[in-house]
């Protein structure tokens, strides 16, 4: 805990070394202070607003907000700032989502965000209930607010943008896809805010409700990126509304490097299995460099939706040859082969009996190397269809370390010259 008196000698402190900056405010500003009280003058309160947010790099960034604007205000100037901006809102005339987005791709930011953050940051604070709070403004300032988030950049935490989710999720919605529009139309390669979402299960699902646009809309996305997208398109997207999307930029994006079109030809075989096949087949033919991709998309995607099992097979079918679950001269197994056997351990993994699909993968001559495998999933399938018994993963995969069935198979010619 702070000494007291420590604490105060380092205000005086500071507050002597932004001697000169006061009194240059306090000149400047001394016949505004009734406009800056009564919230008329947006433009005198930015530089307030910006201390209070942290973002002037010489005062010390441990005090609290308000303190930080009186060190660069006589107290009645910063009692008229914070009373200016404890009503701004209710008088402001603020740019929509579509503007404050277009100005982004412009490089260029509205100064007045930052006035808009603080008054959000203050307006929760004073109300116990955040719902109360936001009631109390209209949907083009909330609107404006949430843009102002993600466009005005701040080491302030912006603790209220989660409860206005929760407040109206469909503004939030709404605005998203507006602000985010507005610079996939300039081809943007950063989508403010996607990130963020993109972290939790809860903004996931709310992104899932703009994905659509999203998708169509944009092509400036890096693979990690995509990836998650149309992992939350399959999980949360209207499937016939997906599939046109999915088909357009295989037709329309000609440019597409290989492990990016992969991917997408994944979603595509993926929401139309029967059509997308003999595409799959012949696209990835023997291709290290496109069954790595669609090995580690398909993976992750184990944890997000449910695969159809015709479809988790045929992927098991294009994969397996080339990366077949084997132990190494070391007794190891490689990080390409363990997500192999992830795909093995889903198939396993269903109450439904899969004796056809395996009849089939064991048809083809190249599954021969993983037909101890095959054995193995066969009787924990049928153990799961008669009970809710099933091992967890890392013990599959020790069992067959233990039975000696992820032995390598080797070649005759293997390590000779």
């Amino acid at each position: 805990m702070i000494n007291p008196e420590s604490y105060e000698i380092k205000r005086l402190n500071e507050a002597k070394l932004h001697a000169e900056t006061r009194k240059e405010n306090d000149q400047r500003l001394a016949d505004q202070h009734d406009l800056i009280r009564s919230g008329h003058s947006i433009e005198a309160l930015e530089p307030f607003a910006k201390a209070y947010l942290g973002l002037f790099l010489e005062i010390d960034s441990s005090f609290e907000p308000e303190q930080r604007i009186r060190f660069i205000a006589s107290d009645d100037l910063a009692d008229a700032v914070m009373a200016g901006l404890g009503i701004v809102l209710t008088k402001a005339e603020l740019p929509d989502a579509e503007e404050i987005g277009r100005k982004m791709t412009e490089d260029e930011r509205f100064e007045t965000g930052y006035v808009v953050l603080v008054c959000m940051d203050l307006l929760v604070k004073k109300n116990s209930n955040p719902d109360k709070a936001f009631s109390s403004l209209s949907n083009n300032i909330l609107s404006a607010a949430l843009c102002f988030h993600y466009a005005n950049s701040n080491e302030y935490r912006n603790t209220w943008v989660d409860a206005l989710v929760k407040y109206d999720r469909d503004l939030v919605t709404k605005t998203l896809q507006q602000f985010w529009l507005a610079q996939m139309d300039k081809g943007v390669r950063y989508l403010p805010g996607l990130g963020e979402k993109l972290k939790t299960n809860e903004g996931q699902a709310l992104v899932g409700e703009i994905i659509i646009p999203v998708l169509s809309g944009w092509s400036g996305y890096k693979k990690k990126t995509l990836n998650v997208l149309l992992a939350i398109a399959l999980r949360y997207a209207n499937k016939s509304k997906l599939l046109p999307v999915v088909e357009n930029i295989l037709e329309s994006e000609t440019n597409l490097n290989p492990r990016m079109r992969i991917v997408w030809m994944t979603c595509a075989f993926i929401l139309k299995p029967e059509l997308y096949w003999q595409q799959m087949q012949d696209y990835t033919y023997r291709s290290k460099e496109k069954l790595l991709p669609l090995l580690d998309f398909t993976v992750a995607l184990l944890d997000e939706v449910t695969l159809e099992v015709e479809v988790l097979t045929k992927i098991i079918r294009l994969i397996a040859p080339k990366f077949p679950p084997h132990i190494d001269d070391f007794g190891q197994m490689a990080a390409n082969p363990q997500k192999t056997l992830r795909l093995f351990y889903a198939l396993a993994n269903r109450k439904e009996l899969i004796n056809n699909e395996l009849t089939w993968l064991r048809s083809a001559r190249v599954m021969k190397i993983v037909s101890p495998i095959l054995d193995e999933i066969e009787s924990l399938n049928q153990i799961k269809c008669q009970s809710d018994d099933f091992p967890e993963f890392p013990d599959f995969m020790a069992a067959l370390f233990k039975s000696g069935k992820l032995k390598e198979k080797r070649s005759r010619f293997k390590n000779k010259l």
